[in-house]
């Protein structure tokens, strides 16, 4: 059994871990700014796709608040847009509705030489800074509620999702303590409730996240079959209760990131949905590649055995030795130098109030 100055303990080093992993504001404000006027161009009025109508808008863990610094120093941050063409799947092919967003890009001579096509979607490559990449979608008339149908080389159908639908039901699932969090904030700066952005607001949900995917990324460092970030927040957001501290909030999590036998359909089939879109199976590699759960396995059995110890120390400095090779030697040493300092010239611990001014954002 923890005692509670153990799960302080635990709840403060694991928030600074978790702010330190934020995009910082100043990389937020750009990304926004790059891909404002990405839309711009594909907009113009000398653009062939200008009849189309199309919009861009972030998906993923830039717009979930659940985006993590890269591990190493000099690796860009992965931005994912979707670019959206009102047009009717009846009246376009996959491969042409990928051409002609690449084709638009490719007139943009800044955007030509940083960029790359991928399987589903076209990357722009901004050195030292974000892997930008634009997903080309069109409606899906046939289910509405913002489904989209999108593209990808080696399949036959069009491929579905809804990633509006999803960021809306992400937030649903911690409405109750981001209501709370969100009001507390307002009265501590003395402002109303509709005053305050959604991104000044984080609750343990998010930063339970962050953690998770850290954890994995310094965990496979590189390796094949990592598992990947939809399903970690998918099935991080089903086991998640609203609790309002991290301790509770990631304990729980992860002894409810179901066992694989619950995530399989009737046939047998591993099957991870789309909340919002029962056709989009965030799982369906899974049942190409058996590495992939395994992996998944793996890693989940390992968090489990790291998170048990590192609860169980009863000092900062034995809480830094296993934080290190799990979360990095750079960041950790950051929050705990930070931590010590502050041990020094207090008989206590900083406060640490999520929802306080941040200054590093999330897109909502």
């Amino acid at each position: 059994m923890y005692t509670e100055a153990q799960k302080q303990q635990f709840n403060k080093v694991l928030t600074n871990i978790a702010v330190s992993l934020d995009i910082p504001e100043s990389k937020y404000k750009e990304a926004i700014s790059r891909y404002e006027t990405i839309g711009e161009w594909l907009d113009a009025n000398d653009s062939k796709l200008h009849v189309y109508k199309p919009t861009i808008y972030p998906q993923g863990s830039f717009r979930l608040g659940t985006m993590v610094k890269p591990v190493h120093d000099g690796d860009e941050y992965d931005v994912d847009l979707v670019c959206h063409l009102e047009i009717n799947k009846d009246n376009i092919t996959k491969a042409d509705l990928k051409k002609m967003v690449g084709d638009r890009l490719k007139e943009n001579e800044t955007y030509k030489k940083i960029l790359k096509e991928g399987k589903r979607c076209w990357t722009l490559d901004y050195a030292n800074e974000f892997h930008m990449d634009i997903l080309p979608a069109i409606p899906d008339y046939e289910r509405l509620n913002d489904c989209i149908l999108i593209t990808d080389k080696k399949l036959i159908e069009w491929q579905k999702s809804n990633p509006k639908g999803y960021a809306r039901w992400f937030a649903d699932r911690m409405r109750i303590i981001f209501n709370q969090r969100k009001a507390v904030l307002a009265e501590s700066i003395r402002a109303n409730v509709e005053e305050i952005p959604d991104y000044r607001v984080r609750t343990p949900l998010q930063r339970s996240i962050q953690i998770l995917k850290r954890h994995r990324d310094v965990y496979f460092n590189g390796k094949n079959n990592k598992p990947i970030s939809i399903i970690i927040t998918t099935l991080a957001a089903h086991a998640y209760q609203n609790e309002a501290d991290l301790f509770q909030a990631l304990s729980n999590i992860i002894n409810g990131m179901v066992d694989l036998k619950n995530i399989k359909d009737q046939y047998g089939k591993y099957y991870i949905p789309n909340p919002t879109n029962l056709e989009e199976n965030f799982a369906e590699k899974w049942n190409e590649d058996s590495n992939l759960p395994k992996s998944f396995v793996s890693w989940l059995s390992q968090l489990k055995a790291d998170i048990e110890i590192a609860i169980e120390q009863g000092d900062l400095s034995e809480l830094k030795e296993v934080f290190q090779p799990i979360f990095g030697a750079g960041i950790v040493g950051s929050v705990f130098e930070k931590l010590e300092s502050a041990k020094t010239t207090s008989k206590s611990y900083p406060k640490i109030i999520f929802s306080s001014k941040p200054d590093k954002p999330w897109a909502c």
